[in-house]
């Protein structure tokens, strides 16, 4: 059974894969919810279901994003890599509007 540090690192295992597949699902999910919500009409109770899954998507990425920091070899290097900035900026505009 490869460690939490692998399944979040690499994906070349099934646990890998699986999170990797799991992390890319979400995001199609978060677009998705992202353009109903702008969609002119819906009801409020549509909107406060779609601010949830919006909620709980975003605190998902949060702890994806601190597992990336904590395992990584590096924390700067990671932080300020491509990959480490395009997952601070899809989180930190929830953080900064609440």
């Amino acid at each position: 059974m490869p460690t939490l540090k692998a399944i979040v690192e690499r994906n070349d295992s099934r646990p890998g894969q699986i999170f990797d597949l799991s992390i890319q699902a979400l995001i199609v999910l978060s677009i998705i919810t992202f353009s109903i919500e702008t969609l002119p009409g819906l009801s409020e109770h549509t909107l406060y279901w779609l601010r949830i899954a919006e909620t709980v998507m975003v605190l998902i990425f949060t702890a994806e994003y601190l597992l990336r920091v904590y395992f990584a070899d590096s924390k700067p290097t990671f932080i300020f890599s491509f990959f480490g900035m395009i997952d601070l900026l899809a989180i930190l505009p929830f953080y900064l509007s609440t």
